[in-house]
């Protein structure tokens, strides 16, 4: 009888493992696609991120970005404050003051006839009383006056006195006077403001205060502070040309760094006159 030619087993073991690789793919596929079905629409740690961050963009439709998460947009919330509501930047952040706009509030109050006094400032038991400036309070509160202007003081004492800067850094605190109406040295050991003040309280009392700062005696000023205390000069460069004044400095040769002796064509009118409309002298035109 004649028989079926045998089937290799090479053939079989090849076809078991085509539909081995079949089943393990449409299996990964079911389970992506079952998670993608019961997946929620946002989970309670990445949620909140992630509306927040496509809030921002304004879309309003889901988007599922894999298999595995859906992502919910939605527009940004209104909020329950309206724009009257929400205080300004200059109230929230803290104050740039400057030492020249309390200058200037002086000068306005002092014009303005309000109550204006000397201060000063020592350590007790190591140095006297030193004059640092004037100050002046709409209210006559020089004791308001120094705690709000704490740190102008502190900054002028330091540049005007040397044994200032030999105790600060010590144990000693500092303190400060002012001059009643009886003109008695009032001290005052308050201190700066407190910690917790408000940026908006503390503009109000800079508002009703002022600082003059006193100066260092002449001599031991810089040259050009006291140049710029003078009244004139000639055609008033003291003021927008001071190194004009330096007349000994002037005649060094490292004051005249420009000049190039190779670009030197000769004195003004011998360059100038050759060239047409410019008139040397008395004689005629050129």
């Amino acid at each position: 009888t004649m028989m079926d030619p045998p089937v290799p087993t090479a053939s079989r073991n090849s076809g078991r493992w085509l539909l081995g690789i079949a089943v393990l793919a449409a299996s990964a596929w079911l389970n992506g696609f079952a998670a993608f079905v019961s997946c929620r629409p946002f989970q309670a740690q990445q949620g909140v991120r992630q509306l927040s961050v496509l809030a921002r963009q304004g879309a309003a439709s889901p988007v599922a970005r894999t298999g595995q998460k859906l992502i919910i947009r939605l527009p940004k919330a209104f909020g329950f404050q309206n724009a009257s509501d929400i205080p300004k930047e200059s109230v929230i952040h803290p104050l740039k003051s400057r030492a020249r706009d309390q200058r200037k509030r002086f000068w306005e109050l002092a014009k303005a006839g309000h109550n204006v006094s000397e201060v000063f400032v020592r350590y007790e038991g190591k140095t006297p009383w030193k004059r640092i400036g004037e100050i002046a309070h709409s209210r006559g509160d020089f004791r308001e006056a120094i705690q709000c202007q704490y740190n102008y003081l502190i900054k002028r004492s330091y540049k005007l006195y040397r044994k200032f800067r030999y105790f600060y850094p010590g144990e000693y605190p500092v303190q400060f006077g002012y001059t009643d109406t009886e003109g008695k040295l009032v001290p005052v050991d308050d201190g700066p403001l407190e910690l917790g003040t408000e940026p908006a309280e503390m503009k109000e009392m800079l508002y009703r205060s002022g600082f003059f700062p006193a100066e260092k005696p002449r001599y031991w000023r810089h040259i050009q502070r006291n140049l710029k205390d003078k009244y004139e000069s000639k055609k008033d460069f003291h003021r927008k040309k001071f190194w004009l004044t330096r007349r000994k400095f002037n005649t060094r040769l490292a004051a005249h760094k420009w000049y190039d002796p190779n670009k030197y064509r000769g004195r003004y009118m011998q360059v100038q006159k050759p060239k047409r409309g410019i008139v040397a002298g008395t004689g005629p035109s050129r």
